[in-house]
């Protein structure tokens, strides 16, 4: 759908920000991001299939970097983590769904 279409992209100290072609505009935290990886082995994870899978720490979380963005054809982005993780492919729309189910933090004056 040409609304799910990122006119630019910025990576930041701790979020990728994204403005949109409808001029809507988004802010994921890397968490966040990584949390919802869309590759197989972090959906079977979600999905509670490894039974000997341990929940990452918050230090973790701390020292997550987002070290690469791949332009996947026309729908979507490959992030690569500084954990090593780089199979998730963020296609556009689902990026959207994600802008679109985290609440905006108001503006301060």
């Amino acid at each position: 759908m040409e609304k799910f279409q990122p006119t630019r992209i910025e990576r930041g100290d701790t979020s990728l920000a994204i403005q949109w072609k409808d001029a809507y505009s988004s802010e994921l935290s890397y968490r966040f991001l990584r949390e919802k990886c869309p590759c197989a082995h972090c959906d079977a994870v979600r999905l509670g299939k490894d039974p000997f899978h341990i929940l990452p720490s918050d230090d973790f979380f701390e020292n997550l970097r987002l070290v690469d963005i791949q332009r996947v054809g026309r729908y979507a982005v490959r992030l690569a983590w500084s954990d090593g993780h780089r199979t998730g492919i963020y296609t556009f729309e689902f990026l959207r769904e994600l802008s679109e189910s985290t609440p905006k933090t108001p503006d301060v004056c």
